[in-house]
């Protein structure tokens, strides 16, 4: 019995402790920008439920890589962090995703992914909706920061994804989503990403 309770007090530090020097590197770095007063900083990260955890090709486990953007004196940056690696910042050439960040930040704060449903009239003659939920999908969150304030934003990217619930009901909200200044963000994002 002492012999599980210390393997599981070990696994549970190493949990714990997994990560915490490329969390320090990314915060550090993310404290200079913010003190040295940037015209927008964008944090981007991607966390899948129900997946494993990335290994690269050393066998090393790799958690998923997560990225800073940001402009100053009109160029563009971004940095990858990641704890497998170490990135140095790189001058964008392309400043699109930035610059529709920056043009679309009102929209941007009211803009939200909507889960896929669908409404129809039921034989009572009532209105109902039905959801359609999984346990596994990848979320991305944005958080935006300003000289007034901060911004954070999800998309769920299943929501984006998905036409129809089943092969007969459409998801009402698929148009919805696809027009959405999220989902343009998120599609300018992964050209920056890959």
């Amino acid at each position: 019995m002492k012999n599980i309770l210390k393997f599981i007090i070990l696994f549970l530090s190493v949990i714990n402790n997994y990560g915490q020097e490329k969390s320090l590197e990314y915060l550090n770095f993310k404290s200079e920008l913010l003190n040295n007063k940037k015209e927008i900083i964008i944090e981007y990260s991607q966390f899948c439920i129900g997946e494993l955890i990335l290994e690269n090709k050393d066998g090393k486990i790799c958690e998923r890589p997560y990225y800073l953007f940001w402009s100053k004196n009109g160029k563009y940056f971004k940095r990858k962090f990641s704890d497998c690696n170490i990135f140095n910042s790189i001058e964008l050439k392309n400043p699109e995703f930035i610059e529709t960040v920056k043009e679309h930040i009102n929209e941007i704060k009211d803009s939200e992914i909507l889960p896929i449903s669908h409404n129809y009239i039921n034989l009572k003659g009532e209105e109902e909706t039905v959801e359609l939920e999984v346990d596994h999908y990848c979320k991305t969150k944005f958080e935006i920061h300003l000289a007034n304030g901060k911004v954070t934003k999800n998309v769920n990217e299943f929501y984006l994804r998905e036409k129809m619930i089943d092969e007969k009901t459409p998801n009402d909200n698929y148009e919805i989503n696809q027009n959405s200044i999220l989902n343009k963000i998120f599609q300018l994002v992964r050209k920056e990403i890959e």
